[in-house]
């Protein structure tokens, strides 16, 4: 983390493999060594990570945690994830509307970053779009005090020694 420690106000982009994954049900005995994952299980376990890699990629530094799966296990031991989150740190910069605007974009770009985004993923892409808007008048307020700062009155009064009209 840089700078101070600050609490992070977290939420999580999430996926969910394609469709609904049908579950194996659970065998036990001679059927047990027998059971072989579904191509529906194997393509969602290879959905759920490319969704998530993508969010990763994008968000960079801006990530509160790893990649979080929810897995399914056959009898076998096998795990296949069937959807997964990342959280993302939406604080404000403190003091940094401009920072806080390259923070908020590039969790929005994340969100976007997959093929099809989830509920989730709009969501905080919407919280990062909130955050954007508030820097953003927090910058727009800064420049207009700095541009009062910088405006200087002149009042112009009685002159104690005027020079002399060469035309007299």
């Amino acid at each position: 983390m840089i700078g101070p420690i600050e609490p992070v106000q977290s939420v999580s982009l999430a996926s969910r493999g394609p469709g609904k994954v049908r579950v194996p049900p659970v065998l036990t005995g001679a059927l047990h060594s027998t059971v072989q994952p579904s191509e529906e299980l194997i393509a969602a376990d290879e959905s759920v990570k490319v969704h998530e890699n993508s969010h990763l990629s994008v968000l960079g530094g801006y990530a509160a945690g790893p990649i979080n799966y929810t897995y399914i296990t056959l009898p076998d031991g096998s795990k296949f994830a069937v959807g997964g989150s990342i959280k993302v740190d939406l604080s404000p910069v403190p003091g940094d509307p401009e920072a806080t605007i390259r923070k908020a974009r590039a969790i929005a770009n994340a969100s976007f970053a997959v093929n099809n985004p989830s509920p989730a993923d709009m969501q905080v892409a919407a919280q990062a779009y909130q955050m954007e808007m508030q820097a953003q008048r927090e910058l727009d307020q800064r420049r207009e005090g700095s541009k009062a700062d910088q405006r200087v009155d002149i009042t112009i009064g009685p002159v104690s020694n005027p020079p002399k009209n060469p035309w007299e």
